[in-house]
């Protein structure tokens, strides 16, 4: 149920605030009939059927739906009279006579309709509207069958039509889809029908009807004791509305609203006047706003309230659609333009935050077709549109919307037969070039003089036998200024022979014009892109990484000596013990180089030297311990006999052992 009382409270806000922006002539047929408050009885089957507005939500809506009417605007409330067909009983625009509304007659609808098809027909006002509410569909009136809807649209003048007013039919049902198919029936044909049971849809539905009067949206809420929903309006909003009732049988409850810290003061409030309280209740705020700045404003529903409220708010905007200049008369396969605007102040609105914001959207519509606008850097907004279909009168419409506007501007256009297209296409000679590394592209421009409706009507060129990767750029629709456009052919990078026997054709983008269409030649001669032109940058790559692993590995792999590795020499074994360890990386030679390892060389006297010609002793980095090279014998001490025994160096160089005592001529050493 909370979701029913959402949508009514929706519907009266969305309703009732539409007038307060222009002056507007409301009639609100309410349905009053038994069914909605007591029950009634299935036709078909004799069953009881429950009442289809217990809890007089109807009247929560138009308690809401009045209170925020604007002061130029009239409402007219009717309702049911079963006493005397044909007739009706008016309400008056008072909150206790609708709060004190029976629910006690059957569905006779026509003398309501024929009041109300009176009162808007005759009004002078800006805007003229009808609100059908009911639950069912109508009742036999005076011995007569259930009026249909063709009478119903009969008797509004809704037939030839257009009408003089708008009608827009509200079903409230719980019933079975038998009764609903019924009341359908009749309320479809008569205008934007809406059911009820799918508030989703009835906000959605009358979002845009109170777009059409004050150019606004909604935003709707839910609130439970003790919540704030805080909100800001932005500039250019005038006036602010707020709808809120409760989800619940709680009775009256009391919301606050600031705006900026200040209170708004309430303008209405009440219940429903059930039969046994609590009731349904509601408040409504309303409040002006200055349109050159921004504010923040909090609705808050105490923590004492009873239960939840649902809300909606409403930003009234003083901003205008304006469609500047559009055609009167149009052809079918013609490009239709436009230019429009948004008007703050009777002047070009431009503000270009705004257009960013919010997601605003600007469209060109034409019946169902719709394109978006482009803004210009003076506010205005240009599009473009292809006329389709067949000759007709139709609507141009510019809307712009964001998160809380609605605005719309339009007019007719007669739309004639097919525009005719003759085309003649001058050459299409790209002449001959040599390919590139890169794709190379050739532009001519290419002239259509002679021809009829080139420039009006959206031409395509299609390029045909094209392969190898060559490509006809030219945009769809054609260009065509001065009965010229301009076509680039595209060849490939490091492309091979251009291919033969290539044709272009020129046809109108419809379907309609497709057996028209003139293929041409065109001519071209693209020598293929020479080896080295086309392979170099990557024989030049590969060569560079070549070089370039050569250096790192001339720098990478060679080895370094330990930074721990010491060398001792000595004439003696005994004066060994008590020489001092020379590190091999503080000696000549003992960093390594490019391409070379780490290498210590020492002459007959034990004495370093960078040199290594004619030197007795070479110890070189190698993997694991180093490598020693000597010139002449070398033996090596044994830890187990201590005694110098000969070093097998038939095989190339040795490695060292760290700790172990080497004898070479006249000095001994060791590693470590």
């Amino acid at each position: 149920m909370k979701y029913v009382i959402h949508a009514l409270v929706m519907l009266a806000v969305l309703f009732a605030a539409a007038p307060a922006r222009a002056n507007t002539e409301w009639v609100l047929i309410l349905d009053n009939s038994n069914s909605m408050d007591d029950g009634a009885t299935d036709v078909d089957t004799g069953a009881p059927l429950p009442p289809n507005d217990p809890d007089r939500l109807a009247v929560i809506a138009t308690l809401v739906f009045r209170a925020l009417m604007g002061p130029d605007d009239k409402l007219t409330i009717l309702t049911f009279d079963d006493d005397r067909p044909g007739t009706f009983k008016p309400v008056a625009n008072d909150a206790n006579a609708v709060r004190t509304l029976v629910f006690d007659t059957q569905t006779f609808v026509v003398g309501p309709l024929t009041e109300a098809a009176r009162i808007l027909n005759n009004s002078t006002a800006t805007r003229r509207i009808l609100l059908f509410a009911t639950d069912g569909a109508p009742s036999p009136e005076g011995g007569q069958p259930p009026i249909t809807a063709a009478q119903a649209r009969a008797l509004l003048g809704l037939d030839p039509g257009p009408g003089k007013f708008e009608v827009v039919p509200l079903a409230l049902s719980q019933q079975t889809q038998g009764y609903i198919n019924s009341m359908e029936a009749f309320l479809k044909p008569l205008g934007r029908y809406e059911f009820i049971a799918d508030p989703s849809k009835l906000v959605a539905a009358f979002t845009n009807v109170y777009a059409d009067s004050i150019r606004s949206r909604p935003e709707t809420g839910r609130l439970s004791p003790g919540e704030s929903y805080k909100f800001t309006v932005g500039k250019y909003v005038t006036e602010l509305f707020v709808g809120i009732a409760t989800e619940r049988t709680t009775g009256p409850f009391t919301a606050t609203l600031t705006m900026d810290g200040q209170p708004v003061t309430q303008v209405d409030g009440g219940d429903a006047g059930c039969k046994k309280p609590p009731c349904h209740a509601y408040q409504v705020f309303r409040t002006p706003h200055d349109p050159d700045k921004s504010s923040d404003l909090v609705l808050t529903l105490p923590a004492g309230a009873r239960g939840p409220v649902a809300f909606g708010t409403i930003m009234k905007y003083d901003l205008q659609a304006d469609l500047v200049s559009a055609p009167q008369k149009i052809k079918v396969g013609e490009t239709l333009e436009v230019v429009a605007r948004m008007t703050w102040k009777g002047k070009t609105f431009n503000d270009p935050a705004f257009f960013k914001a919010d997601g605003f959207a600007a469209t060109l519509a034409l019946g169902d077709v719709e394109v978006p606008l482009t803004v210009t850097d003076d506010g205005t907004f240009k599009g473009t549109l292809v006329v389709a279909g067949e000759p007709r009168t139709d609507r141009i419409a510019v809307r712009f919307k964001n998160q809380w506007i609605s605005l719309a501007d339009g007019r007719e256009v007669t739309v004639d037969a097919w525009a005719p297209l003759d085309l003649k296409v001058g050459p299409l000679d790209f002449g001959s070039w040599t390919g590139g590394r890169k794709e190379t592209r050739r532009c001519i421009a290419v002239s259509l003089a002679g021809s009829t409706n080139a420039g009006t009507v959206p031409i395509e060129a299609i390029a045909e036998g094209l392969s190898g990767g060559y490509e006809l750029d030219v945009p769809k629709p054609l260009v065509v200024k001065d009965n010229t456009f301009e076509a680039c052919l595209v060849a490939p990078g490091c492309c091979g022979e251009s291919p033969t026997g290539v044709t272009v054709t020129l046809r109108g983008v419809d379907p309609h014009y497709h057996p028209q269409a003139v293929k041409v030649p065109m001519t071209f001669q693209v020598a293929p892109t020479p080896f080295l032109s086309c392979w170099w940058p990557y024989i030049a790559a590969g060569i560079g990484t070549i070089i370039f692993l050569i250096i790192v590995v001339g720098f990478v792999k060679p080895r370094d000596f330990d930074k721990e590795d010491m060398v001792r020499l000595a004439k003696t074994e005994q004066a060994l013990t008590r020489a001092g360890g020379r590190r091999l990386r503080e000696l000549p030679g003992g960093k390594r180089g490019f391409y070379r390892n780490a290498r210590v060389a020492f002459d007959g006297g034990g004495n370093a030297v960078r040199a290594t010609s004619g030197v007795s002793l070479i110890l070189r980095a190698a993997k694991g311990d180093p490598q020693v090279t000597v010139m002449g014998s070398l033996e090596e001490k044994d830890p187990r006999t201590r005694k110098f025994q000969p070093v097998d160096l038939s095989k190339g160089p040795i490695y060292l052992r760290r700790g172990i005592v080497y004898k070479l001529g006249e000095f001994v050493f060791r590693l470590g």
